[in-house]
C-alpha cells in the first residue's frame, strides 16, 4: 500500500461516519439541528458538505506526508487527493452561489447592512477563534517572543484578521504575510485563502442581485466565461464556480418536479461522473474549465434532490455538514500539531504508509470531535446572537449551514 492509495481514506470515511453518528445519538443539540436539517428544501447539500469537508482533510494528509518527505509545501501528487480537496473548494463555492442566488431569485431586494452583519456573525467569529490558535502556537514555537517589532507584529496579525481581503502593502507586501517569521500557512494548510474569495463574493452580491433576471445573467455569465478564456485571470476563474452556483439555481428550479432525478441510476452516474473527473483530467483542478463543468453538472443533479443512494442525508452525513465550517478551519491545525509531536518521537519521513493513515485516523477523530465543541460553543452562540437580532427564538434547529467550505 502506498500513502496516496485511495482505500485508506475510504476506510476512514466509515470509521468517521460511524462516529459522527454515534456523537449524534448521544447528544440532544445535535439531534435537533439534524432534525431540522432533515426539512431543508435543499437537505442533500448540507450533507454534501460533509463529504467535502473530508475531502479536504485527506488531501491535507497525503500533501503534509509529501511536507515531512521533501519539505515542501506542493499539491498532493496524486490526481485522485488532488481533487478530494479542490474539487471540494469548488462545490464549495457553487454551494455558496446557488444558495445565495436562490434566495435573491424570490427576493431581488434585500436588507445591505443586515445581510453584512448576519454574515460577519456567521463566518467570522469561528475564523478568529482559529486564528488565535494559530497565533498562540506561533508564540509557542517562538518561546513568546517577537522577533519582528511590535507594530510589524500587529500589522501581519491585522491582515489576517481581515482575512487577506484588501491586505497591507507593508506586511511583507502578501495577503496572508508570515506572522513573527513563522510560516503560520502551514499550521492551518492555508484554509484561508478560500475564505477570502467567498467574503469578496458578500461584498459583490448586491451589485450582482442587478443581473437576476435570466437574460441578464445570461450576459454576465458568458461576459466573463469570455474574459477567463482570453485573460486565464485568476481571480475571475474562482468568481467563475460562484456563478456557475448561481446557473444552477435557474436550472435546480425547472428540474425540481422531475422525479426521475431521484432514480439510483442517476446516483450511480453522479458518481461515476465525479471519479472520472481525475481519471481523465489532470491537475489544477481549481481552475480546470472541463472539470468545473463537470462538477457543474453533478452539483446541479444533487441540488435538484439526489441524496447519492440516501449518503448524502444520513444523520452522519448532517453532522459532519452541520460542522463542515469548523472542520475546514480546523483539521490543518490538528494535522499540523498532531504530525510534529508524532514527528519528535518516531519521523514522519520515515513512516510507512500503513502507520501513517493510522495517525490520520486519530486526527480525523480529533477533528470531528473539536469541530462539534467548536461549532456548539464558538459558532452556535453568534447564530443565537443574529436570530435573537431579528426577534426570533434561537434554537439549533434554526441555524443557518456554513458557508463553506467550507
Amino acid at each position: 500500500m502506498t500513502v496516496t492509495s485511495i482505500f485508506p481514506a475510504i476506510v476512514l470515511s466509515i470509521l468517521l461516519f460511524g462516529v459522527a453518528k454515534f456523537i449524534v445519538s448521544r447528544s440532544t443539540f445535535y439531534q435537533a439541528a439534524i432534525q431540522t436539517a432533515s426539512k431543508a428544501r435543499y437537505k442533500a447539500l448540507d450533507g454534501l458538505r460533509g463529504f467535502l469537508a473530508l475531502g479536504v482533510f485527506f488531501h491535507h494528509a497525503v500533501v503534509s506526508y509529501q511536507y515531512f518527505q521533501l519539505g515542501v509545501w506542493q499539491t498532493a501528487p496524486s490526481n485522485v487527493y488532488a481533487f478530494l480537496g479542490q474539487g471540494a473548494v469548488i462545490f464549495f463555492f457553487m454551494i455558496t452561489g446557488f444558495l445565495f442566488w436562490s434566495k435573491i431569485m424570490v427576493e431581488p431586494k434585500f436588507d445591505v447592512k443586515r445581510f453584512y452583519i448576519k454574515r460577519a456573525l456567521r463566518v467570522l467569529p469561528a475564523y478568529w477563534f482559529s486564528l488565535a490558535v494559530m497565533i498562540l502556537i506561533v508564540l509557542i514555537l517562538s518561546n513568546f517572543s517577537l522577533k519582528v517589532s511590535l507594530p510589524r507584529f500587529l500589522i501581519q496579525v491585522g491582515s489576517w484578521i481581515i482575512c487577506g481581503i484588501y491586505g497591507f502593502s507593508d506586511a511583507d507586501k502578501q495577503l496572508f504575510p508570515d506572522i513573527n517569521y513563522s510560516s503560520v500557512g502551514l499550521i492551518n494548510a492555508s484554509v484561508q485563502w478560500t475564505l477570502r474569495y467567498e467574503l469578496q463574493f458578500y461584498l459583490l452580491l448586491p451589485l450582482l442581485a442587478w443581473f437576476v433576471k435570466p437574460l441578464r445573467f445570461i450576459g454576465l455569465f458568458f461576459g466573463l466565461l469570455v474574459c477567463i478564456l482570453l485573460t486565464r485571470y485568476y481571480p475571475l476563474i474562482m468568481l467563475m464556480n460562484f456563478l456557475f452556483g448561481m446557473a444552477a439555481a435557474y436550472l435546480v428550479k425547472q428540474l425540481e418536479a422531475k422525479k426521475w432525478l431521484l432514480d439510483r441510476r442517476v446516483s450511480l452516474g453522479i458518481i461515476l461522473l465525479l471519479a472520472a473527473i481525475p481519471l481523465f483530467r489532470s491537475q489544477p483542478y481549481i481552475s480546470n474549465e472541463w472539470a468545473i463543468v463537470l462538477i457543474f453538472v453533478a452539483f446541479v443533479l444533487i441540488a435538484s434532490g439526489n441524496d447519492l443512494f440516501s449518503l448524502l442525508t444520513a444523520s452522519a452525513s448532517r453532522y459532519l455538514g452541520t460542522i463542515s465550517y469548523s472542520v475546514y478551519l480546523l483539521h490543518g491545525i490538528v494535522l499540523f500539531c498532531v504530525l510534529r509531536l508524532v514527528d519528535r518521537v518516531y519521523p514522519i519521513k520515515g513512516m510507512n504508509p500503513f502507520s501513517f493513515w493510522l495517525l490520520i485516523g486519530i486526527c480525523g477523530l480529533l477533528v470531528i470531535s473539536l469541530a462539534g465543541v467548536t461549532y456548539r460553543y464558538v459558532e452556535y452562540p453568534f447564530l443565537r446572537l443574529k436570530l435573537a437580532s431579528h426577534g426570533v427564538e434561537a434554537s439549533p434547529i434554526q441555524t443557518e449551514r456554513p458557508p463553506i467550505k467550507k
